[in-house]
């Protein structure tokens, strides 16, 4: 009985000298894993392994990969765990203080990496993220502060340069910035400063030379996912929708913990349906906008919060309004209650213009106002020439066109060149019964585009309401030359010369 027991005891030992084995062996290998830039499968090793044994570097770096494949609420259970192993772990703190910050947490990122600062005041990587931090929470002062500082530590660290490019761009510093990512590039080619400098060139609208800097991101490490990110919105915007599609799958292929890749393809989905609809193939764009949508409720079935899932689920409800006009109402209510599960703060550009267009189609105009002055405010390049042109026609839409006015000339004196800003000044002098100065507006239209019958049409009227009836009569017949059927045309120069007659 005894011998029994000594080989029962002998074969549990030895058992679990294999598991820890395998363990270690199976947690280098996800090391090795992690070391390639391949996340994915490195996830898949370190599940198995953080089951067999617990322990700080096992946590840490399944915490990690899960993190770097968008898995975070895993990743951060799993990092709170390393640090319960040892709660001076700088690695794990730098890890769940990025992911605090991509969530927006920052005051929590920021204890985080200050508690790191005061056990070793030196680390570079601290610094860096903790800069990141404040860089993205708007503090960019103390981000350039922190890396400065960081500079005196180290003056050949690549990755100080991007942090103090990311500052930069996020100012608006441009060239500032684009210069610290190459004087990255010159220590060392990283795919975070390739991508940084792409990201600082597709804000001035360089695209072409951000796509060139993104693929030389993916040359340097193919395993990169915010790269192909980069690209394909790119791609998505320049209406290179099947391009974009590729990238926005390899992204979802390397991060496949996050929903931010099916959400872009279901933008890119979105956008061919709003190509079919500008060209009123209702079928083909509902086709479109329907499929966009089976995805959207699978991103918002994971994440109910997900800001590209709410805002492109309400951006397609506003599209399917403008085709269907028996349930435009319901549609746009569909829309508006997909915009309010979004905070403001995460609102684009674009996505303040929609959201105030839907609230101006349900007449909510306090509201439409309120979001085009935050589009304005939160426009940093000065570009905003569509932003005051929208905010035009919705003050027109609530007849307020003293103020509609001054929006539409803003607009055109910002550059736009679409005739619709004149011919809505027009409009809004026409309806104040200001003919004298309606007419110029619906003139330069009319110079614009000849076959516009709709300028010629009130060019003609505010002519006629302005008693300049020889010039009335003389637009009727440039309007008989496009159409000779022409209804009031036909009318109003046999009424306009039997009144001059009368004279």
């Amino acid at each position: 009985m005894f011998k029994i027991k000594i080989y029962l005891l002998a074969a549990c030992l030895f058992f679990s000298f294999v598991v820890i084995t395998n363990a270690q062996d199976d947690l280098q290998k996800g090391k090795d894993a992690i070391g390639r830039g391949d996340f994915v499968t490195a996830v898949d090793i370190l599940s198995k392994t953080v089951a067999a044994k617990q322990n700080y570097e096992i946590y840490y770096y399944y915490g990690l990969a899960l993190y770097k494949t968008g898995s975070l609420q895993k990743a951060e259970e799993n990092l709170k765990s390393a640090l319960a192993k040892d709660d001076e772990g700088i690695d794990a703190m730098i890890t769940l203080g990025n992911l605090y910050s991509d969530q927006k947490k920052y005051d929590e990122a920021n204890s985080i990496f200050k508690k790191g600062l005061k056990i070793e005041p030196e680390n570079i990587n601290l610094m860096i993220a903790q800069a990141q931090n404040f860089s993205l929470q708007g503090k960019i002062d103390d981000a350039i502060k922190s890396l400065t500082l960081a500079t005196t530590f180290s003056k050949e660290n690549p990755k100080v340069y991007v942090g103090l490019g990311d500052a930069y761009r996020i100012r608006g510093s441009f060239k500032i910035s684009a210069d610290y990512y190459k004087k990255a590039i010159a220590l060392r080619k990283i795919p975070t400063a390739y991508t940084g400098l792409a990201d600082c060139y597709a804000k001035q609208k360089k695209y072409n030379e951000a796509i060139i800097e993104y693929d030389n991101a993916i040359n340097v490490d193919p395993n990169y996912a915010d790269s192909y990110l980069g690209k394909g919105k790119i791609l998505y915007f320049g209406g290179k929708f099947q391009e974009a599609l590729e990238s926005f799958k390899k992204y979802s292929q390397l991060m496949p913990g996050s929903q931010e890749g099916n959400s872009f393809y279901a933008k890119t989905l979105y956008a061919q349906g709003s190509y079919y609809a500008e060209r009123n193939q209702s079928d083909q764009a509902n086709e479109k906008f329907n499929e966009a949508l089976k995805m959207l409720e699978e991103v918002l079935k994971s994440d109910p919060r997900s800001i590209a899932g709410n805002l492109y689920s309400a951006y397609i409800f506003t599209e399917k309004a403008d085709l269907d006009e028996a349930n435009k109402t319901e549609y746009l209510n569909k829309a508006l209650e997909f915009f309010n599960k979004v905070s403001i703060r995460d609102y684009d550009i674009e996505d303040l213009q929609k959201f105030a267009k839907v609230n101006t189609s349900l007449k909510n105009f306090d509201d439409a106002f309120k979001h085009y002055n935050n589009a304005v405010v939160k426009d940093s390049t000065d570009d905003d020439s569509e932003t005051f042109y929208e905010w035009g026609k919705s003050l027109y839409k609530a007849e307020k066109y003293d103020e509609a006015l001054e929006k539409f000339q803003k607009s055109i004196d910002l550059g736009n060149k679409n005739m619709f800003a004149k011919m809505y000044k027009g409009f809004c002098y026409y309806s104040m019964k200001k003919y004298a100065e309606a007419a110029p507006e619906f003139q330069a239209v009319v110079n614009i585009d000849t076959k516009f019958l709709m300028a010629y049409e009130f060019l003609a009227r505010s002519y006629r309401f302005a008693n300049k009836n020889e010039e009335s009569i003389k637009v009727y017949e440039q309007i008989l030359q496009l159409d000779p059927e022409h209804k009031e045309s036909l009318e109003m120069i046999k009424a306009l010369n039997a009144k001059i007659k009368g004279n």
